[in-house]
C-alpha cells in the first residue's frame, strides 16, 4: 500500500491518497508538524505505531506514510525534523542534509535582506544574528523558544529517543479488551466501550479486527492505563 500524492492541505496535517493492495483507494490524514506540547495524544500515537500509519477500510491493512515532519516538544527540550526511512545510503543522507543546509540558508539571506530593507523607524527588534549554522539562525527567528532541530532518520530512533526523555508513569502503557465472538455487533459494543473508557482517561485507541479474534487496544500514559486496568480487573 503506497501513498500517491497530496490533497487538501491543513495547518499542521495534509490528506494523502493511499492505494492498497486489495484495490482499495483512501484518504488519510497524515501530519508534516507534530508538536506534542499542542497535541499530547500525538506522543503516544507515535510510541504505538500509529502515527502517520493509514489503515484500509476495507481489509484493515496498514501502511506507513513516508512523509518527513517535524517534531517538537517543548517540555522535554526536543526539536527534530525527521525522516521516516532509517535505511538510506550514505549518499542519499548527504543529499538531503545539504538540501536542508540550503533551504535554511536561503531562508536566513532572505530574512536579513528583509530587515535591511525595512522602513526607517520600525521599532520591530532586530534578531541577533549568530554564524554557529544557518539551520540554527534560522530555527531561532521562527520559533525563539525551541531547542536546536535535529535531524533523525527513522522513526524508530525517533520513537527510542522520545521514550529516553519520559518518567515511568509518562511511558507509554496499553490495556486490551478482546473478545472471540464473531459477532459483529458484539464488537461493535467493545469497540464504543472502549472508545468511552479511553476518552474518560484522555486515552486513544486501536482495533486488532482478527477472524477468530477482535482486540481493541486502549493506550496511553502509564498511569492513565492503569487505572483502567484497575477499573476492569475490580470485583464485580
Amino acid at each position: 500500500m503506497a501513498d500517491n500524492g497530496t490533497a487538501a492541505h491543513a495547518p499542521r496535517s495534509i490528506k494523502m491518497k493511499f492505494s492498497c493492495a486489495c484495490g482499495t483507494e483512501f484518504p488519510a490524514d497524515i501530519y508534516q508538524a507534530v508538536n506534542v506540547t499542542l497535541e499530547p495524544q500525538l506522543l503516544y500515537r507515535l510510541l504505538a505505531g500509529a502515527l502517520n500509519v493509514a489503515t484500509c477500510p476495507n481489509c484493515g491493512r496498514t501502511a506507513a506514510a513516508a512523509q518527513p515532519f517535524v517534531y517538537h516538544d517543548i517540555a522535554r527540550g526536543l526539536f527534530a525534523y525527521v525522516l521516516p526511512r532509517a535505511d538510506v545510503s550514505t549518499e542519499e543522507r548527504n543529499a538531503i542534509l545539504n538540501r536542508l543546509r540550503k533551504v535554511y540558508s536561503q531562508a536566513v539571506e532572505e530574512s536579513e535582506r528583509l530587515l535591511q530593507n525595512a522602513p526607517p523607524g520600525d521599532e520591530a527588534p532586530r534578531p541577533t544574528v549568530r554564524r554557529r549554522s544557518p539551520l540554527d539562525d534560522l530555527q531561532e527567528r521562527i520559533e525563539p523558544e525551541a531547542p536546536p532541530m535535529q535531524v533523525i532518520f527513522g522513526v524508530e530512533q525517533l520513537v527510542t529517543l522520545v521514550d529516553s526523555l519520559l518518567e515511568p508513569s509518562e511511558k507509554l502503557g496499553r490495556v486490551a479488551l478482546s473478545t472471540r465472538s464473531s459477532d459483529q455487533s458484539e464488537r461493535a459494543q467493545l469497540a464504543r466501550i472502549a472508545a468511552r473508557m479511553a476518552e474518560q482517561m484522555q486515552c486513544e485507541c486501536q482495533v486488532d479486527d482478527e477472524p477468530d479474534e477482535y482486540t481493541v487496544w486502549i493506550y496511553g500514559p502509564r498511569a492513565r492505563t492503569n487505572v483502567i486496568a484497575r477499573e476492569l480487573h475490580r470485583p464485580a
